[in-house]
């Protein structure tokens, strides 16, 4: 506003300027009245170009108003010369008027460019913002296999655009873009596994996709990329849930099916051990009643492995019963020279058997002081995760575990030890996935194991309630 002030007030100074000096130069020196004349262009031209055709318009119909009468005076009469003057305040008329309606056609282009250019700006950043707001990464490449782009997600998974190409080619998927500018395919999918710096893994899905020009012609490829660690560990859980169901049907009939030979088995030991009187046969027959009751042992594991358990469900702190746990296996650890820590960072009300989960806790809280033979440290800690899971954590400094005994820790039967029938661990599982729970399992030969266990909590309204 204060700008558009200035400009109106410069204008009508020059226009009074020139109209003086007009008015108050001598009738005798036209020369310098021609030479005036014309710096009347000065103020039509800058209100022109300042306010457009309005202004040129008006700028010119004032200077005409205000030096036609100066041409009656100068004169006095109506005579060619005259004629002549009032062509010329035409000329102003036109000059301001053509000068006006070039601006305002010029005024009006850079503003639909501006609007242009603004849209554009906008719809760039609109599309920035959803890029940004999807959980995958995307990443555009070039031909060369530069990156151009990325948005937020993708630098979630790669420190820096640079470990991207070094990436591509460690997992050999270069060779697999190639088949996309060769038009030999028009989409690639690929599952690789990305390891951070941290040493945490992740399993990503890629989709390769050309990008195409308007004339279709393939400029360069982008690649979504998502994470699907949480979506393998599920179907690893259901996997693992259909074959020890599986497997708990099938150990069941056969657990029915030797239990009945055994008994007959164990009778006649019984009998004949009291009619014997040879001493190596009567310690022959002690071995067979000692090994009929340990087969028996392991088949009535087998049953309650198998049989569905009616649990007695129950509202509790978790943290307390944890602190009940440690009670129960510090002598064990200690004999083993084992400390064992338990830090409650949260407690937390959860609804279960507890009897239930103190086993399935004990026997993670024993595997983990047997794995470490030299001693050391076992760490329970629990606290709450996403507002709704408690999240209890056993860390042992053990021998760890390989990566092909990883996957086969919860089977049935599987076990590494001399002595046991590896149904701990497996019984372990079930309990915590009837809890609506969810075990995970991290390690690393030489460096210790990691168990993981996730329980929902119930609300504190809920309690109370």
């Amino acid at each position: 506003m204060k700008k558009v002030n200035k400009d109106l007030l410069s204008i009508a100074l020059l226009i009074t300027l020139i109209s003086g000096l007009h008015y108050f130069t001598l009738v005798g020196y036209w020369p310098i009245h021609d030479f005036y004349r014309r710096l009347y262009y000065l103020p039509i031209i800058i209100a022109a170009f300042k306010f457009r055709l309005k202004g040129g318009f008006i700028t010119s119909l004032i200077v005409v108003l205000i030096y036609a009468p100066h041409l009656i005076f100068y004169f006095g009469e109506i005579n060619i010369q005259v004629v002549n003057q009032f062509l010329e305040l035409g000329m102003f008329m036109i000059v301001g008027m053509i000068t006006g309606y070039l601006v305002e056609k010029d005024y009006h282009k850079r503003g639909l460019l501006e609007f242009q250019l603004i849209q554009l700006a906008n719809l760039e950043n609109y599309t920035y913002n959803i890029l940004d707001s999807l959980n995958s990464g995307v990443i555009a490449l070039d031909r060369s296999y530069n990156v151009p782009s990325t948005n937020k997600q993708a630098l979630v998974f790669f420190n820096d655009s640079k470990e991207i190409l070094p990436f591509l080619k460690k997992n050999n998927l270069v060779e697999e873009l190639d088949k996309i500018f060769k038009g030999e395919a028009e989409q690639i999918e690929s599952e690789v596994l990305l390891e951070q710096r941290d040493g945490s893994k992740q399993n990503l899905k890629i989709v390769a996709q050309p990008i195409k020009n308007i004339k279709g012609v393939k400029e360069g490829i982008v690649l979504l990329i998502e994470d699907i660690t949480n979506i393998k560990e599920l179907q690893l859980q259901v996997k693992r849930s259909e074959r020890l169901s599986a497997i708990g049907q099938l150990a069941s009939g056969i657990a029915h099916e030797v239990r009945n030979p055994l008994g007959i088995i164990k009778t006649i030991s019984q009998t004949i051990e009291e009619d014997i009187k040879d001493l190596d046969t009567k310690e022959a027959i002690e071995i067979i009643l000692h090994e009929t009751d340990r087969a028996n042992r392991v088949i009535q594991e087998l049953l309650d492995f198998a049989k569905p358990y009616k649990y007695q469900v129950i509202k509790a702190p978790l943290g307390k019963q944890l602190l009940e746990l440690l009670v129960l296996t510090n002598k064990y650890g200690e004999q083993r020279g084992v400390e064992i820590i338990v830090d409650i960072k949260d407690e937390c009300i959860i609804e279960g058997d507890f009897d239930k989960l103190k086993q399935a806790f004990l026997n993670i809280v024993l595997n983990g002081i047997q794995a470490m033979e030299k001693g050391g440290e076992l760490m329970i800690t629990l606290e709450i995760v996403d507002q709704q899971l408690a999240m209890i954590t056993f860390q042992d400094q053990g021998t760890g575990i390989s990566m092909e005994n990883l996957d086969k820790m919860f089977d049935p039967f599987y076990t590494t030890k001399d002595q046991g029938t590896g149904l701990g661990l497996s019984i372990t599982h079930r309990i915590i996935e009837e809890h609506d729970g969810r075990i995970e399992v991290i390690s690393e030969v030489g460096k210790g194991t990691r168990v993981k266990i996730l329980l929902p909590i119930i609300n504190k309204e809920e309690v109370d309630a």
